[in-house]
């Protein structure tokens, strides 16, 4: 392998976690001129892993080792694959994504995704009629059966007819038709942002592993909204003077060959990431589809982390950024310190 090569599998490793081995066979089989960290190749695809996205951010409940859960993501342009640290974490995961019908035509999880096959490793899930895929790895067979009779007991009416992916594996059913008509149809305005901005929430899919190995991220959750551009906001809990600070997350996102095509709009608070404040990134696209607003805070351990969870996040922590990264103060300068 060339000199060059090498640092392209390198520099993958720090957006997506992969082994050394996993990121060199995936930057061997690219094609020529391909970006390292591949695109979804479909709109569906694309969409798909935003929702995948927000799923993980939304209705955090417990802490993790690595923020969301993830410890690596291996994509490809047909679909994602996802490491998930824990059964626990699993669970949760598997929870928010997978429908439940709800009342009145609203459904709970992503409308048509079933689980569609399953071995020693992993399972996989796709959107029923759409080119979309997602695999959840990282536990043996038996730790998934458990994953998924554990997020099962979370469901507290016991109808199976209200779990839409159980009652119905290989059609979408009349609740979901509903949903989707109701809520997402293809001429609704408010649907419509939301697939122009969806290669945002996407690209940080598939870069996802950036959160703990350029920055000292120890949690993170957000949500999505929109107006006329899709907006997404990240807030992220960052180690008080220990590891580099949420502005390396900025600069690796705005790398012109690994990263998104974002550029940094605004930045407020304290250029000392060591200080116990508040940071907010806002980066936006050209095409103006899409803002990410990262709002990042030092601080300790809550009270609810335990404290053997919170020594193994300090020993995961990274010890150097991103080799790019320009300091806080620098942002702040380019930015307009303080500009709105």
């Amino acid at each position: 392998m060339s000199a060059m090569h090498q640092d392209v599998s390198l520099r993958r490793r720090l957006y997506t976690g992969e082994s050394v081995q996993q990121a060199r066979r995936a930057v061997d089989s690219l094609e020529p001129d391909a970006p390292p960290i591949p695109s979804a190749n479909s709109p569906a695809q694309q969409h798909f892993e935003a929702r995948v996205l927000l799923g993980l951010l939304e209705f955090r409940n417990v802490y993790t080792r690595y923020p969301l859960g993830i410890t690596a993501v291996h994509p490809e342009p047909d679909g994602v694959a996802l490491r998930v640290e824990s059964e626990e974490r699993a669970a949760e995961i598997l929870f928010n994504l997978l429908p439940t019908y709800v009342s009145d035509h609203e459904v709970h999880g992503v409308p048509g995704l079933r689980i569609t096959q399953r071995d020693r490793t992993a399972i996989e899930l796709r959107v029923l009629g759409e080119p979309t895929r997602l695999r959840l790895t990282g536990l043996p067979a038996r730790l998934w059966r458990s994953a998924i009779a554990r997020m099962l007991d979370k469901w507290i009416d016991p109808d199976v007819k209200l779990l839409c992916w159980k009652s119905s594996p290989k059609a979408w059913t009349g609740a979901e038709r509903g949903h989707q008509v109701r809520w997402e149809g293809p001429r609704d305005d408010f649907t419509q942002v939301q697939q122009r901005g969806a290669w945002l929430g996407s690209g940080l899919l598939r870069r996802a592993a950036l959160l703990h190995t350029v920055s000292n991220t120890f949690l993170l959750d957000g949500y999505g909204g929109t107006s006329d551009v899709a907006r997404l906001v990240l807030r992220s809990s960052h180690v008080r003077g220990q590891g580099p600070g949420p502005h390396n997350i900025v600069a690796a996102l705005a790398d012109p060959t690994f990263g998104l095509p974002l550029h940094l709009t605004r930045f407020r608070g304290d250029t000392d990431d060591t200080y116990s404040g508040d940071q907010q990134f806002v980066l936006g696209d050209v095409g103006k589809t899409a803002i990410l607003d990262l709002r990042a805070t030092t601080e300790g351990p809550h009270s609810r982390l335990q404290p053997e969870l919170w020594q193994a996040i300090l020993r995961r922590l990274p010890n150097s950024g991103f080799a790019n990264s320009l300091s806080p103060g620098t942002l702040a300068v380019l930015c307009g310190f303080g500009a709105a």
